[in-house]
């Protein structure tokens, strides 16, 4: 292959299949003494002396769930920063269960030394950064969650590595303003950045489409913390929601969400789904009414491998022609490195990467990580749209279309900063 000269679609497969299928450099397994929770941590490499990835818990988490999803941050990371490894921890467990909050003590304390020295953690599905991982990482002396990766990578240590865990804090805990927030209630960095990358992707999409946002309806599946941020940024942007779905309910408006409505919405909504509401309708029939409902955008935010080839069809019936992966790996697959169904999705669809889209928080840990001071809420912000749009732009021009093949665009650039070999 010549200089300048990108690989086939093919080439680009085989490599990202290639990259799943090697195994991880550690695997961490747990058995929680006092309940059935299990636990992995699973990081992929060490690559810049550090690896970072956040921890979720639901029932019926696998090692190569975790795994899996380790891969796809290291991949973030090439386009998010800091050009560290990936890693992922999760804990198979009930969130509901009462005893929620033991186990995970139990489980970051299992890892502490890991936390202390080359691993830096975060929020995911069903953990909160702030109710969870945080309390969970002082009462084991860590002042941080991301203090690992401050030692591990940038070789921090003594005054100088509290100092700079406390500015991390400091930083990406500060509320915003209104203007990127809501009135009426205090809202934080963190709970927002990841949300206003998804929108921003779906809007430098639409560029390259020349569609505009008023004309464009959007379908929106999850509306907890990314899903919630996701639809106030892109209302605000002029798209019309005219579909949400969270785990129970379903919400239409065919003439899509007013920006107020979407304010409500996440004034009175309560973790991670739609608050009672005059058109919030529950149960099954209404989420299969979600599928087939008119659209042309398609946003996932909810639980990995939620999309399978039938979901696809329906999405396609029903006009989508855009798919933003604002969840971790939204396609399902068979096995680990299993990427027929990506492929598909390829074809058919527009897709942006879960890499770019849902890079915000993985990109305000690497900005306020490298800040010798708090960074504003403006700055962190405007920063990730950049971000996100200069790897949507490139994806665009690798794929030669604005309306397929960008997937393959954005893997092949992602395995590249890796460092991934073209062969084995």
């Amino acid at each position: 292959m010549t200089t300048g000269e990108h690989p086939g679609p093919g080439m680009t497969w085989e490599r990202y299949e290639r990259f799943f299928r090697t195994p991880p450099e550690i695997v961490f397994e747990w058995n929680d003494s006092e309940t059935p929770a299990r636990g992995w941590l699973v990081i992929n490499s060490l690559k810049g002396g550090a690896a970072g990835g956040g921890t979720r818990m639901h029932a019926g988490l696998t090692r190569d769930e975790v795994t899996f999803l380790a891969k796809a941050m290291e991949l973030k990371f090439a386009f998010a920063g800091p050009p560290i490894g990936g890693a992922k921890s999760g804990i198979d467990f009930d969130p509901a269960d009462p005893r929620k909050s033991e186990v995970l003590r139990r489980w970051f304390a299992a890892i502490r030394t890991e936390l202390a020295s080359r691993y830096g953690t975060a929020g995911d599905l069903n953990v909160s950064e702030t109710a969870d991982v945080i309390p969970c990482c002082k009462e084991i002396g860590i002042n941080h969650p991301q203090l690992g990766v401050l030692r591990g990578h940038l070789g921090l240590d003594g005054e100088e590595l509290g100092r700079r865990s406390e500015l991390m804090h400091i930083g990406l805990d500060q509320p915003v303003p209104v203007e990127l927030g809501l009135a009426g209630k205090e809202a934080r960095v963190l709970g927002l950045v990841t949300g206003h990358s998804v929108a921003s992707s779906a809007l430098r999409l639409l560029h390259h489409q020349g569609r505009a946002p008023e004309q464009t309806r959007v379908l929106l599946q999850g509306f907890g913390t990314v899903g919630g941020a996701s639809a106030l940024y892109m209302a605000r942007a002029g798209l019309k929601i005219v579909g949400i779905i969270d785990a129970r309910s379903a919400l239409f408006r065919p003439e899509g969400l007013a920006v107020p409505e979407v304010e409500s919405l996440l004034l009175t909504r309560s973790g991670n789904t739609l608050p009672p509401h005059v058109d919030v309708q529950d149960g099954p029939e209404a989420h299969e009414e979600f599928w087939s409902t008119p659209a042309e955008l398609f946003v996932a935010a909810a639980v990995s491998g939620s999309l399978d080839s039938d979901r696809l069809d329906s999405l396609a019936s029903a006009g989508v022609k855009s798919i933003v992966a604002g969840a971790n790996h939204p396609f399902w697959a068979s096995e680990p490195g299993d990427t027929s169904l990506e492929q598909e999705a390829d074809r058919r669809f527009a897709v942006i990467a879960d890499v770019i889209a849902s890079c915000g928080t993985a990109h305000a840990f690497a900005c306020q990580a490298c800040s010798e001071f708090p960074l504003r809420p403006e700055a962190l912000f405007e920063s990730i749209r950049d971000t996100v749009e200069g790897a949507v732009d490139e994806a665009v021009r690798r794929s030669g279309s604005p309306e397929h093949g960008l997937l393959a665009g954005a893997l092949e650039l992602a395995l590249e900063r890796c460092g991934r070999p073209l062969t084995k």
